[in-house]
């Protein structure tokens, strides 16, 4: 897991600086050769935009265009404030532009505009200086973070969109989730030679899970089951008149995972619809896991599984109050609008920090919390575990269900709660990805069990 880091980058950064008697024009010269270097796998750019704002992120930007000069690419520079770093690219051929509209015959754009330090809100001249960029619609390259998102705490618009943002040092807290994910791009990260230091340093409470992460974790739900028994037993509470489909996929998804044994509790309709499907589903409440609440109207059935002992996992139909209050040993699994609903505020709130929706989230009802949507956060009550995808295939009606049931069947297997939610969240945006359109969903949880089989059940 990497840690990530906000406004304690400064502290952290000090210690590296006094203690070690690191310079940090030294470790400005490593970032702007690395930015410059991804800039030019990138675009393969002639000609290059930088945007330098006033602090050290506007001195990496201008020694960035420094190492781009020296490979003979065009310079066009944008900068607030004059300098010896400046005059340097000037006297060896950059242009120096006093208005950002003339960066816009380039074939790429470096934002060195704001760093971790900034603090919302940007102002009327810098958001219109933002929007400006943006409005050039070139692919941009931002460095550590994109200029007008916050390293932590609330998050506003505008925000440059980024197709490539480059973390130095250690990812920053808001760059995972939500909003700052969707506006920086991909990313790669470059701990500047110093990274073991950075992460033994961080002191964080938040972390991003890498790959080896997830297959370490799911590495424990591996089973050699003797009998059906043994490989999982799952109890679905889910579907109703109005919405029986969302029966049909978490059973589907439990079945095709490996669970040894699945329980459908629902109406009439429903139950004999998933049956006709799945001849092996028992008709009632069994032990075992529960999966409660996709497409469920009855809330008393939630009600009643909610209480039990069990492990389980709570969505949709399931997130109401008077469930949650009474439900115990429970993931709950909220998107944006659910969170706010649970939390009486606006989905714009919860969307401006979903650290801290999740964070109120649990402190209310004492659930570890699963938040949805790009860069899925994960809160057990002492860290937050942020799943660093943004995938918009899962932007589709019924992949909640399918993640439902995952995490049901991560729970049979004896995983702890937040493991199965880090499991199944990982697997499930994994394969998403894997797509070239958007989902069929059938397909969809058929890849998943493929990747689960090939690659963890053996």
């Amino acid at each position: 897991m990497i840690p990530l880091v906000g406004n304690n980058m400064k502290s952290i950064e000090s210690i590296l600086f006094e203690d070690y008697q690191v310079e940090p024009a030294a470790l400005m010269e490593v970032a702007g050769r690395s930015v410059a270097e991804q800039v030019v796998s990138l675009a393969n750019p002639k000609t290059v935009g930088v945007v330098a704002g006033k602090g050290n992120n506007g001195g990496d930007a201008l020694t960035c265009a420094r190492f781009l000069l020296d490979r003979g690419i065009n310079v066009k520079v944008f900068s607030l404030e004059s300098s010896v770093r400046l005059t340097y690219l000037l006297d060896e051929g950059a242009v120096v532009c006093k208005d950002i509209k003339q960066l816009q015959d380039c074939d790429v754009l470096v934002d060195g505009l704001f760093g971790y330090g900034f603090r919302p809100p940007a102002g009327e001249a810098y958001a219109t200086l933002i929007n400006e960029m943006n409005a050039l619609s070139l692919p941009v390259v931002s460095i550590d973070m994109p200029s007008g998102l916050p390293a932590e705490g609330m998050v506003e618009e505008p925000i440059v969109q980024a197709e490539l943002t480059v973390f130095l040092g250690l990812p920053k807290v808001n760059a995972v989730t939500g909003l700052g994910l969707m506006r920086s791009g991909r990313f790669v990260l470059d701990g500047l030679g110093y990274g073991r230091f950075l992460e033994s340093h961080a002191e964080s409470l938040a972390y991003s899970i890498e790959s080896t992460d997830a297959e370490k974790i799911m590495a424990s739900g591996i089973a050699m089951p003797y009998h059906k028994r043994e490989a999982g037993l799952v109890s679905v509470v889910a579907g109703s008149e109005h919405f029986p489909g969302a029966a049909l996929l978490v059973v589907k998804t439990l079945l095709l995972m490996g669970a040894g044994l699945v329980y459908i509790k629902s109406d009439q309709h429903v139950e004999e619809l998933v049956i006709s499907e799945f001849p092996q589903v028992v008709r009632g409440d069994g032990p075992g896991a529960k999966v409660i609440g996709p497409g469920l109207e009855d809330v008393s059935l939630a009600l009643s599984m909610a209480a039990t002992d069990f492990p389980k996992v709570i969505d949709a139909g399931g997130l109401r109050s008077e469930v949650l209050e009474h439900a115990k040993n429970a993931v709950i699994t909220p998107h944006e609008g659910e969170a706010a609903r649970l939390l009486n505020t606006s989905v714009e709130e919860v969307r401006r920090n979903r650290y801290n929706a999740a964070k109120r989230l649990y402190e209310r009802f004492g659930h570890v919390v699963l938040l949805k949507g790009p860069g899925t956060i994960i809160y057990d009550g002492q860290r937050w575990l942020v799943i660093p995808i943004n995938e918009p295939r899962l932007a589709t009606g019924g992949t909640g269900d399918v993640l439902s049931g995952l995490i049901g069947f991560f729970l049979s297997r004896g995983m702890t709660l937040a493991d199965a939610a880090v499991s199944a969240a990982y697997l499930h945006a994994k394969c998403a990805s894997e797509f070239s359109t958007g989902l069929n969903l059938n397909k969809f949880i058929e890849r998943i069990a493929e990747s689960w089989w090939a690659h963890y059940d053996r």
